[in-house]
């Protein structure tokens, strides 16, 4: 199968050419080049679904030959594990070698090579750059602001948990075509990918591997909980500062110093981020956002000046509401 033109949500491709493996899973995983010495002798395979909520794509690839995969800027996390054969990964002058008990993270920003053998046929999941720095702030409460970095090699051996990961992604893959033909795939989607990249973030070492340890040995205080719930349940209306002092029952002075503390973020901060972040997800959300208009959701969040939305949500997100929206159609 030759065409690229199979629905967004499945793919099911064959090759025998270099071309069409690079193309095919730049879409997938984000631009790289392909090198071999066997451009049109190929025995390419991928075999995958695409989720439609954070993007997130699991599947099964093989080349038939061997490839090095030369990497500089993915803008997504590609995680692998051969089911079979082996692939190297060279990364600041160290070589990760991966097989059936050793997978691989390949972080989004790094300049690498990974070197996939003939033999090699691999379990893969990718997962927008994006789609885990929000699952990430929601698990921190507060804006993500350094880039995730892995520790790029995932023991399955000397890790339950990474082969509890490994067990599930298998099992999901084993019933994709169930999954495929149910009407509800659109509302279970966020939930499992949720579990899926939250089980990543908290089971496989990364930057931020000690400050989610440290969640469960601190408690914020009950009146900083309050105000950052009333901020969730309330974030469609007029919220003000005074409000939320009122609310916490403290100074403005020991709310924000407490706020910052346990958030990262000044209340009012937290509620436009927060609001920011919503306005994402409903654009994002695969076949309703072609029935969204972005100013009319804009107001009803509460953002008054389009302009300066606009912006705001391009600085947090790296693109204009109206390209995330162009994006998912």
């Amino acid at each position: 199968m030759e065409s690229l033109s199979q629905p967004d949500v499945e793919f099911n491709h064959h090759s025998r050419k270099a071309d069409f493996a690079q193309n095919l899973m730049s879409s997938i995983c984000g631009e790289h080049r392909l090198d071999t010495s066997c451009r049109d002798a190929l025995d390419f395979h991928y075999d995958g679904i695409r989720l439609p909520h954070k993007r997130m794509a699991i599947g099964t690839i093989c080349y038939g030959a061997n490839v090095a995969i030369n990497i500089s800027n993915l803008k997504a996390y590609s995680i692998s594990l051969p089911l079979q054969g082996k692939q190297i990964l060279n990364l600041r002058g160290e070589h990760y070698a991966s097989d059936q008990q050793n997978g691989l993270i390949v972080s989004n920003a790094d300049l690498q090579d990974l070197l996939i053998d003939k033999e090699c046929k691999k379990l893969q999941v990718v997962i927008p750059e994006r789609s885990l720095q929000i699952v990430l702030a929601d698990l921190l409460n507060k804006p993500v602001d350094c880039p995730i970095v892995f520790n790029p090699k995932m023991n399955v051996d000397a890790d339950q948990f990474i082969a509890a990961w490994w067990k599930n992604i298998q099992h999901f893959l084993q019933l994709k075509s169930q999954y495929m033909g149910f009407y509800g795939l659109q509302m279970l989607s966020e939930d499992y990918e949720n579990f899926v990249i939250k089980a990543l973030l908290l089971s496989q070492e990364n930057n931020y591997s000690n400050e989610l340890k440290s969640l469960s040995n601190y408690q914020e205080p009950a009146y900083i909980r309050k105000v950052r719930d009333f901020i969730v349940e309330h974030a469609h209306e007029e919220i003000c500062a005074n409000d939320l002092q009122q609310l916490a029952g403290v100074s403005k002075s020991k709310l924000y110093e407490e706020f910052q503390q346990y958030y990262g973020t000044s209340p009012i901060a937290y509620l436009k981020k927060y609001r920011l972040q919503q306005i994402y997800k409903i654009l994002s959300t695969s076949g309703h956002s072609k029935k969204i208009s972005i100013s009319q959701l804009a107001y009803e969040w509460g953002f008054n000046h389009l302009s300066r939305f606009s912006q705001e949500y391009k600085d947090e997100f790296g693109e204009k509401p109206s390209e995330t929206k162009i994006k998912f159609l």
